[in-house]
């Protein structure tokens, strides 16, 4: 579910047009807030660019192209882009359609592992519209459960088409834009990526609807490598009571090779409908097993060839740029045959033989205590049944060629593990000191001690300034490994509250409900009014007003009902006569006399509602 929460920006208006509300998502590249389009009177969500994004041109622009692409969508499936802009500060920002209700993801941790028909079913619409992004020419890029929403009524939209490229603007890059739980194997690798890539993603997304879980665990660079190299797992050996179309399905959508998956969405989608109209009802709705709604086994080692199922949670949406993992680590790898519409019969490995040894059984020509093995057979064969037909022993070529084989294999771990310890991820640096700085700033110190996998959390703070990193996590002066994720601890401001409405409130309870709000009581002016004396007659800021915890909220209470004359105060100091005609409710004017130099009043006129005095 979206929880709103107000910040900073709360209350902004961009372009006299659009009044942010409270934020409901805060992305790698941009905030998005619950607005209103005050021209329309609708609700609409708010994209709201990274400030420290927005300053990189290069970014700025591919922000602003992309949103273009993405409005060219027009599809009850994917989630509209309404209007484009620039904050005052020159942020760019993009206005959505807003879904109220919850994503895939949250149906997921409710849920678990669904039965085929009704994971069949959601998929359905989500195919269909990136179908339409597949013929308009776009790539999504990062097809994953959050992107996934559900409204109330059950419409169920593609969001975030934020990473979305043109077809013919994609380029190898050695960087992740997209969630690394959910990228294609091209797009690990850094190789041209184009439709196929949203089918690899849509179907690790299947994978985890039917299995509850992700195929692949652990942090992202290890979970990249699974893609990159390794083969997504057969649902039927994590499910063996699953039907065997959906877990067809899954295998030809996630095959590593890009020629073996569905050319596009709309492909995809037509092999989904036909797998789901032949399933028996039972079938459609099957119950997964109880084992697959959670948890999974654990991670592999970093250097073992197997990959395993399954994260339950999901890693952290990560860009791994060059220097994430070494080349070798991430290159492309060997087409992995995928399974086809019909089952594939394999045959199970022969276990390895063992050198043995052939005895004979005691009895009559046998002697039973001598137990030496018989001699090797002749080449000219023999009839004694008790002789092996064939030598079991490995020929000594092939002994030497497997100890040279482990021997190599050896010298490259060794080789690998001093890469990972020293210069590699799994090397150390010390966490330095960025407190005080702006967030990019903060990331560059970050980057220059070797740690650029950064993450950024707002937390609100009551004294420093939002913007301000307030420390790290790790924290700063500690060990942590150049692969380890830092998190920058960004001061968001004080929480935001809302005055509440006080007016008609004896002063007692106004200064209770402002305290309760979070809020304190300033200055207090007493005004002539027809209401009961000490009742709160007028406020500021007024009721409705988004504040600082914190902020004072000034009171206008009532003194009574104004005074038929105004009260005599000649020869009162001036300060003094002043309050003794507010409290009675006349405004004062004063006038000096020979520059005032004693302070004191010597003459008292009235002048309509205004008493006007003259000091000397």
């Amino acid at each position: 579910m979206q929880h709103a929460l107000p910040d900073h920006l709360t209350g902004t208006l961009l372009e006299g047009r659009y009044e942010l509300g409270p934020r409901i998502a805060r992305g790698g590249t941009a905030t998005v807030y619950r607005a209103v389009d005050t021209r329309l009177q609708r609700v609409v969500a708010v994209k709201l660019m990274h400030p420290h994004l927005a300053e990189d041109p290069t970014a700025a622009d591919r922000f602003v192209r992309e949103a273009r692409a993405a409005a060219r969508l027009s599809h009850p499936h994917v989630v509209s882009v309404l209007d484009q802009g620039h904050a005052p500060d020159g942020v760019p920002y993009l206005v959505m359609e807003h879904v109220a209700g919850s994503t895939l993801r949250d149906v997921l941790r409710r849920r678990g592992a669904l039965p085929p028909g009704e994971a069949l079913a959601l998929l359905d619409p989500v195919l269909d519209g990136l179908a339409a992004a597949h013929r308009a020419g776009l790539v999504h890029r990062d097809v994953k459960p959050e992107n996934v929403l559900i409204s109330g009524t059950g419409r169920v939209t593609v969001a975030d088409f934020g990473l979305t490229r043109a077809v013919d603007q994609h380029t190898a890059t050695a960087t992740v834009l997209g969630t690394v739980g959910y990228a294609s194997p091209e797009l690990v690798t850094g190789q041209r990526v184009d439709t196929r890539a949203d089918v690899y993603s849509a179907g690790i997304v299947l994978f985890e609807l039917l299995a509850g879980r992700r195929p692949f665990e652990g942090g992202p660079l290890a979970v990249a490598r699974a893609h990159a190299e390794g083969a997504v797992p057969d649902l039927r050996t994590l499910d063996p009571g699953l039907p065997a179309g959906p877990a067809r399905l899954v295998a030809r959508a996630t095959a590593r090779d890009p020629q073996r998956r569905p050319p596009d969405a709309g492909s995809f989608l037509e092999e989904l409908r036909a797998v789901r109209s032949g399933l028996r009802p039972a079938e459609l709705a099957r119950l997964p097993p109880p084992g697959s709604v959670r948890g999974g086994p654990p991670a592999p080692p970093r250097d073992s060839g197997a990959t395993t199922a399954l994260d339950p949670a999901g890693a952290p949406t990560a860009a791994l740029g060059a220097e994430a993992a070494p080349t070798e680590a991430l290159g492309p790898a060997a087409p992995t045959e995928a399974l086809g519409p019909a089952a594939v019969r394999t045959e199970a490995p022969r276990p390895r033989s063992t050198p043995t040894e052939i005895r004979r059984p005691p009895g009559p020509g046998f002697p039973a205590a001598s137990g030496r093995p018989l001699p090797a057979r002749r080449p000219g064969g023999s009839s004694d049944p008790w002789r092996p037909e064939v030598e079991l022993r490995p020929t000594r070529p092939l002994h030497a060629a497997g100890t040279l084989a482990l021997v190599a294999l050896a010298v490259a771990g060794a080789a690998f593990l001093g890469w990972l310890l020293g210069s590699g991820p799994g090397g150390t640096v010390s966490v330095p000191d960025v407190r005080g700085a702006g967030p990019e700033l903060a990331e560059q110190y970050l980057a220059g001690a070797g740690l650029g996998n950064v993450a950024v959390h707002e937390t609100a703070d009551p004294v420093a300034p939002a913007g301000t990193v307030l420390g790290t996590d790790p924290r700063a002066g500690a060990t942590a490994r150049t692969a380890e994720q830092v998190v920058l601890l960004v001061s968001a401001g004080p929480e935001r509250t809302t005055a509440p409405d006080v007016s008609g409130m004896p002063e007692q309870d106004a200064r209770a409900r402002l305290e309760e709000a979070g809020l304190t009581v300033g200055s207090r002016t007493p005004v002539p009014d027809d209401a009961a004396p000490g009742t709160v007659v007028g406020q500021h800021p007024e009721a409705g007003h988004a504040m600082a915890e914190g902020s004072a909220v000034e009171l206008a209470v009532s003194g009574g009902a104004r005074a038929d004359s105004a009260p005599g105060v000649l020869g009162r100091p001036v300060d003094e006569a002043v309050r003794v005609l507010a409290e009675a409710g006349y405004p004062a004017r004063v006038e000096e006399s020979l520059g005032a130099p004693f302070g004191y009043v010597v003459a008292q006129t009235t002048d309509g509602a205004e008493v006007v005095l003259t000091v000397v």
